[in-house]
């Protein structure tokens, strides 16, 4: 077994380079064009409550997407054993996850993104100090001290964003992996880190800052490790975005007092800064066998760091055989893992050693057991038949100890006159009673293990045609404008009933439950995917589902007609999309809860604030307004109580730009903010579009 091409096979948490890490990443530079190409799919969900993020751009080298609704996208990428992907969300810090490409081939990806730790609000000419709530995570800003990264003029005012990154947490959350060039340059070497920052500066237009040249900031980046004793000085490191690499520029001491310890050092630039140690490596050598004791190939063994935080993994040979990647004289626990299709997540499918600690190569003598998923019928349902007509279906199952033996189960009843099932899964035959038979179906794995299902098999009169809906697609529609289409399907007997079963229409949209007419008018720009299902009145009844994704794309010359409450340091539902009221100059906010609110809100370019409305309640009524005062100098703000019409009719006119707030309290009169008890202070912009 050749050590350089085993290494091929890492995705790298700890830091260990692919033998072709070197013409990607090694010199620094950016990669020349690719042909081979594959794709890269999966799921962009939040580190804070798992739920999927939709609108989130996903960027390779050679292709750009957006998440659908669900969070889910697939987007094309070079074929590489490190592929680097940039993903970035409003509200969110950036990512930039490590794949492993093949050409023609599709990688799976679970990207999980870190909310934003702190906006605020600087100008440029004066010198500034932020930080997060609660956290020793800061940065300082010198007076005249930030340009745009593009050049040209500074703005008055930006907006500086701080984002914590604790790998103790989760590693595969730290971008591009633990690969380092140290500042005498040469290859990547493996890094460990103790805690990253991300320091995002930008203007109202969107422009990225960084430090003017000659100005330096000092960051404190909170300590992340699972290390029982971090070093009292490390090296700090700038995550390179386009070589996808970090690069070694500057020192830190660790300071503060557990457990709000942090690494302080000065920096000249902006982008991810990581506080880092140059690292060891050892190998672990094994085997993979499944539960019948043959070699598994192409599985995912693991080692994940328990004395430091750090994660490896490898791919086992043909024979089963790996050779996996750990910190010298270390601890670590040695598994194997599965990408879950469903969950987007590794999950552990055998018996779990811990190795280590050792300053030499380790080889285990006894192999890694695969242990059997849950066994499961995957078959979702039986088609219909016809009376005095052939018919043919095999059922499928999947996971468990392959070898399944398919059966009625005892409490099940017959199948109709003229099918028989068979061991291996057929239901054959031709039946000769028209109706519809619920059967119960076993099936059982070479281990024993047992799965069963309820079917329902319908045999139709001679004559009658499967209802099936014929419909391929549904047409694409523009917010603010009438959406009309027809659903159809033929088959069937008598009259048909359409609903939505799973999923759901564009905002704006329904559907006729005897017509089948999709109508309205789209209120959301995005992509919507939902089930739609058709039944007929015949007896047995039959029915027919098919799923649809739907594109609302903006308004000529506008954006459409909602944007996003961004906060920062508060529960999870205090921050929801906010939806125009039917008209293209006032706005309602949605999804604050209950009780007292004050707000300062500063300006931005173009907005014009009159009046505000607040609904607090998720049916939508609104159960408390309030009044506003407005500044000619450009600021202004305004308060209410949580009385229900304590102050009514307020609303938000707007020309153009955004609205940066700060400093809004919800009181302690709030009793639905998940446990805290005290004023909850926000951060955030509002982002109003179409203008």
């Amino acid at each position: 077994m050749v050590l350089l091409n085993r290494i091929l096979g890492f995705f790298l948490i700890l830091g260990l380079v692919s033998g072709c890490a070197k013409d990607r990443f090694g010199g620094g530079t950016p990669a020349p064009a690719l042909s081979a190409a594959g794709t890269v799919m999966g799921q962009v969900v939040s580190l804070a409550d798992s739920l999927p993020i939709s609108g989130a751009t996903v960027k390779t080298e050679i292709g750009t997407t957006t998440t659908a609704v669900d969070g889910k996208f697939s987007v094309p990428a070079p074929a590489g054993d490190r592929t680097i992907v940039h993903v970035e969300a409003n509200g969110f810090a950036e990512a930039f996850p490590v794949a492993r490409v093949t050409s023609g081939q599709t990688t799976n990806l679970g990207v999980k993104l870190v909310p934003t730790g702190a906006t605020t609000m600087v100008s440029v000419a004066e010198s500034d100090t932020v930080s997060v709530p609660n956290s020793p995570a800061r940065v300082t800003i010198p007076a005249d001290g930030l340009v745009p990264q593009t050049g040209g003029r500074p703005a008055e005012t930006v907006a500086v964003s701080l984002t914590p990154i604790n790998p103790a947490i989760d590693p595969n959350l730290m971008p591009g992996g633990f690969n380092g060039i140290p500042v005498s340059g040469g290859a990547a070497q493996p890094i460990e880190s103790f805690g990253a920052m991300l320091v995002d500066i930008r203007d109202s237009a969107g422009t990225r800052y960084t430090l003017a040249s000659g100005k330096t900031s000092t960051i404190r980046i909170p300590l992340g490790t699972q290390s029982a004793n971090p070093p009292a000085t490390v090296s700090l490191w700038f995550f390179d975005e386009t070589a996808g690499v970090w690069k070694e520029e500057g020192t830190a001491t660790l300071q503060g007092t557990a457990p709000d310890q942090y690494y302080e050092g000065t920096v000249a630039h902006f982008s991810y800064w990581n506080a880092d140690i140059t690292t060891e490596r050892i190998f672990v050598t094994g085997c993979v066998k499944d539960a019948n004791g043959q070699p598994v190939a192409n599985a995912i063994v693991r080692t994940e760091g328990i004395d430091y935080t750090g994660v490896a993994t490898d791919l086992t040979a043909g024979d089963g055989t790996f050779q996996v990647a750990m910190r010298r004289n270390s601890r670590a626990k040695l598994g194997l893992s599965e990408f879950d299709q469903q969950t987007f997540k590794f999950v552990l499918i055998s018996n779990t050693v811990k190795v280590g600690p050792s300053t030499t190569d380790i080889h285990r003598p006894n192999c890694l057991v695969k242990l059997p998923r849950p066994l499961t019928i995957t078959t979702m349902a039986l088609s219909g038949g016809n009376a005095g007509t052939a018919y043919n279906q095999t059922f499928a199952a999947a996971a468990g100890v392959p070898g399944y033996v398919w059966s009625l189960n005892p409490a099940s009843n017959p199948l109709p006159v003229g099918l028989a099932l068979t061991e291996t899964g057929i239901v054959s035959g031709t039946p000769t009673v028209a109706g519809a038979t619920m059967i119960i179906v076993n099936v059982t794995d070479s281990a024993g293990a047992i799965e069963t299902m309820e079917f329902t098999l319908t045999v139709h009169a001679l004559g009658v045609q499967p209802l099936a809906i014929t419909t391929a697609a549904l047409p694409a529609g523009t917010v603010g404008a009438a959406y009309n289409a027809t659903l159809t399907a033929t088959g069937g007997t008598g009259a048909k009933s359409w609903s939505v079963s799973f999923g759901s229409l564009p905002i704006g949209l329904s559907l006729n439950a005897v017509s089948g007419v999709i109508s309205g008018t789209p209120a959301r720009v995005g992509a919507f995917s939902s089930t739609i299902r058709v039944q007929d009145s015949g007896t047995p009844p039959q029915s027919a589902e098919i799923s649809f994704g739907t594109t609302i794309d903006p308004a000529p010359g506008g954006g459409d007609n909602f944007g996003m409450l961004t906060v920062t340091g508060a529960p999870k539902n205090v921050g929801r999309i906010f939806v125009a009221d039917g008209s293209l100059t006032s706005t309602k906010f949605v999804g604050f809860t209950g009780g007292g609110i004050n707000w300062n809100e500063t300006h931005g370019p173009g907005i014009r604030v009159t009046t505000v409305t607040v609904s607090l309640d998720p049916a939508g009524q609104v159960s408390t307004v309030g009044f506003l005062y407005i500044n000619p100098g450009g600021s202004g703000g305004w308060g209410c109580g949580p009385t229900a019409g304590a102050c009514h009719g307020v609303t938000i006119n707007r020309t153009a730009g955004s609205a940066t707030f700060t400093n809004v309290v919800l009181g302690s009169a709030n009793t639905n903010l998940s446990g805290h008890t005290g004023p909850i202070t926000l951060n955030g912009t509002l982002t109003f579009t179409p203008f």
